[in-house]
């Protein structure tokens, strides 16, 4: 079983000391405000920043039929693997209503 110390206080802090406070950050405002601004741009897209890792990720939010995971270093190479994605599921749902799915088979 893991025990976690509630403090009441936040911050550094060793048994004996008294309780430093701790500066919070919030790290790479400009990434993380374009990929908000791509998720307001992009319906049907959830987008996201990580911190950690650098890169942009988004999510599919329309119904598919596995889930779909984008992730780039960039904005703009997002963007095309999102373009690419929802192209991809327009023909396959095209193909998928239209009977062209039998085209080859004679």
């Amino acid at each position: 079983m893991i025990r976690r110390c509630l403090a009441a206080a936040r911050g550094r802090h060793r048994d004996g000391q008294a309780v430093a406070q701790v500066p919070q950050y919030t790290w790479d405002h400009e990434a993380r405000a374009e990929a908000a601004m791509l998720e307001i741009t992009w319906p049907g897209w959830s987008v996201l920043y990580g911190t950690g890792s650098r890169l942009f990720h988004a999510f599919a939010t329309w119904p598919t039929p596995e889930p779909v995971l984008l992730c780039d270093r960039t904005v703009e190479g997002l963007k095309a693997q999102m373009r690419e994605a929802e192209t991809t599921a327009l023909l396959h749902r095209w193909a998928l209503t239209s009977g062209s799915a039998t085209i080859g088979h004679f």
